[in-house]
């Protein structure tokens, strides 16, 4: 059995869908904003999100205004959208946490930092039918939160397509989100903790 197994990280849901139409001058709004979404919930996560004054300009009835604070703050001018990986670490970093973008060889290799307590941020890409249960039916580039595996070896996910926050959390076949994972973008993670937490033992781990 892998290190990782039957363990999870408390990781808020946050569901970008929710943010659909919001602020579109920061990569067109939420149906575009996986990877701020996802890092709003690993800042959450570690109760490093931007405190009420800093997101106090966002609309009164927005719900999560994290998650603009999260998109605004990633937001490439030259790309012109909020994929921009070390952007999007950067951001983690102005919030005291240590954070890089790696790849990763494997899940097996991902279970060592749920076993450390740290959730990650995997970016992935999936044809039609290749993702059983997603709430997309397919993406050329998206970003979620693996926050844990259940006992028989399952990735627990928060992912943030879903259309409302009740649905964030899902459970993937290992699998299929392993080759949605590796074959795309050749395990690219975000590694983002606070300093005071080591990495995982040698084995499969990343460095920056």
């Amino acid at each position: 059995p892998g290190p990782g197994l039957g363990r999870s990280v408390d990781v808020p849901r946050y569901s970008q869908m929710i943010h659909r139409g919001h602020y579109p001058q920061w990569g067109g709004g939420g149906r575009a904003w996986c990877s701020p979404t996802s890092m709003a919930m690993v800042l959450a996560a570690w109760k490093r999100g931007p405190r009420p004054k800093e997101y106090a300009w966002v609309n009164d009835g927005y719900r999560d205004p994290w998650v603009e604070h999260a998109a605004r703050m990633v937001y490439d001018h030259r790309y012109e959208g909020t994929g921009n990986w070390p952007f999007t670490t950067a951001y983690a970093g102005t919030r005291g946490l240590d954070a890089f973008v790696t790849r990763l060889p494997s899940l097996r290799a991902a279970e060592r930092y749920i076993t450390a307590r740290i959730p990650l941020v995997l970016s992935i890409a999936f044809g039609r039918g290749e993702l059983d249960g997603a709430p997309l039916a397919s993406s050329n580039g998206h970003l979620l939160v693996l926050r844990g595996f259940t006992r028989g070896g399952r990735p627990i996910v928060n992912d943030p397509a879903a259309p409302r926050n009740a649905g964030v959390r899902r459970i993937y076949r290992r699998a299929q989100l392993e080759r949605a994972w590796l074959t795309s973008t050749a395990g690219t993670t975000y590694v983002v903790r606070p300093s005071s937490v080591p990495l995982p033992a040698r084995e499969g781990a990343a460095t920056p």
